[in-house]
This record gives C-alpha cells, sequence and structure tokens, in this order.
C-alpha cells in the first residue's frame, strides 16, 4: 500500500493541472491526501472521475476555490465532518479497503491544510481527533505548516515547539512515517518558500498508527525534475508492505 500527501499550490496554473493524473499514474496509491487541490474533476478525465466519485472527498476552503480531498482506490468512503476547519481538513471513515481488509478494522482518513495561526487551529484539531474512539485506525497527512519531525541543533532552521509530535504520539499513538525511516537524518525540504527556495522547510507528512512500524518499507520526499513546477511543496509518498497483514 502507498499513502501520498501533496499540496498543489493554489491548485495548480491553469492548463497544467496535471497534478492528479501524475500521482496516480507515477505511484498508484492506495490513497491520496491532497491540498489545495481545485475540484479533483478539473484534473481527471470525465471518464476517470465518473468512474470514482463515490470514492473521492472534496470541501473546497472558505472564499477559495480550492481545497482538501481524500481520494481512495478502493473501498467505500463515508465522510467526516469537521464543521470549523471545512476546506482546510476534510475526514472520511474507509471501509472494506484492500488494507482495511487485511486488518479486520476500518480506517479514519484526514487531510490537513492547517490553517493560519498554526499552533491553535493545530491543538484544536487534535483536540478533536482525541474525541474519536479507536475502534478504527487513524492516517493523518498533508501539510501541517509546523515541522512534522525533529530537528537536530545543527540544521539551519530551528524545531517549531514539539507539542505536534509528542501530542500525536502520546494521545494518538501516531508515527512520522518519514522521521521513523530516517531517524538520524536532518528533516528533507517538502515545501520551497519563493522568497528562500534553499530553506529546508519541513512541513509536510504522513503520520500512521506506530503499530505499522514494522510494515513501514520507505518514506520518500519526491524532488526534482518536472515536480518543481507544479508546486512549491514536493510530494511525500509512504510504502507500507500489504503483503504481510497487520494481526500476522
Amino acid at each position: 500500500m502507498k499513502i501520498v500527501a501533496y499540496n498543489l499550490r493554489a491548485g495548480g496554473k491553469a492548463g497544467n493541472r496535471v497534478h492528479w493524473n501524475r500521482i496516480l499514474e507515477t505511484f498508484d496509491p492506495e490513497m491520496f491526501l491532497v491540498q489545495e487541490t481545485r475540484h479533483p474533476s478539473e484534473y481527471l478525465s470525465e471518464q476517470f472521475f465518473s468512474a470514482n466519485k463515490s470514492r473521492i472527498h472534496w470541501k473546497a476552503a472558505p472564499g477559495r476555490k480550492w481545497g482538501s480531498a481524500i481520494f481512495i482506490r478502493s473501498g467505500r468512503l463515508k465522510p467526516i465532518a469537521l464543521p470549523e476547519f471545512d476546506g482546510h481538513v476534510v475526514g472520511a471513515e474507509i471501509s472494506r479497503s484492500a488494507w482495511s481488509r487485511s486488518t479486520n478494522k476500518s480506517l479514519r482518513v484526514f487531510s490537513l491544510h492547517v490553517p493560519a495561526p498554526y499552533q491553535r487551529p493545530m491543538n484544536e484539531i487534535l483536540d478533536f481527533l482525541g474525541t474519536l474512539d479507536n475502534k478504527s485506525d487513524l492516517i493523518l497527512g498533508g501539510d501541517f505548516n509546523l515541522a512534522t519531525g525533529i530537528r537536530h541543533d545543527s540544521e539551519p532552521l530551528p524545531s517549531d515547539p514539539p507539542f505536534l509530535l509528542r501530542r500525536t504520539r502520546r494521545e494518538l499513538n501516531l508515527m512520522s512515517c518519514w522521521q521513523a525511516v530516517h531517524p538520524n537524518r536532518n528533516l528533507a525540504q517538502t515545501l520551497r518558500w519563493t522568497g528562500k527556495p534553499e530553506m529546508p522547510y519541513h512541513c509536510d507528512g504522513i503520520f500512521v498508527p506506530a503499530t505499522w512500524y514494522r510494515f513501514l518499507d520507505d518514506c520518500q520526499v519526491i524532488t526534482g525534475g518536472a515536480w518543481h513546477s507544479l508546486s512549491d511543496h514536493n510530494p511525500v509518498v509512504a510504502a507500507f508492505d500489504e503483503a504481510s497483514p497487520i494481526g500476522s
């Protein structure tokens, strides 16, 4: 199974909205967690969208033509409402997917684009997630607008306050996929701000249950080539071994 998180930067440029197709064709993910995306029908063929619209959940952010979305390759999708963060955060309960069938648990999946001023909304989102029962496995992915890993003191950017990683670990039992795969590496760049394209901002990530650690094969930040022309964010791709289902 692969999970991809990707911020498209205000929907991408008109005439070059190939982001969805490129992700789906390149990585064939079980889940695609998308931020700053316009309506998915603007990226996908009419035939593909018509065949898969029941497995797509998208909402626009207030006052914007873009928002956040979830795509699943298999299973059933039931939206979870977060009225205060509609369009910035979308959630869904996923049942009968290939992965959930192997675990005998449904999934709760959230695609996040945490709005300013970042820390307070992030804490409020975590507060909401903490009210959910533990009958389903929880997955978070997207643009947190806060560091999704711990920095070494020698890295050029200071760490954000550690509450995000502390709360996801202690309260939700989640791990950051990229840091779990690269525990002693400097944080990879996921955002290239126009004014500071060289600074290694690492604000995009994927969090999954810590119990999935032994099935986590890889997590990479995809850089270079055409990806840089599509967005100022880099896709994050996490891969899990479906050959050994959880619970086996």
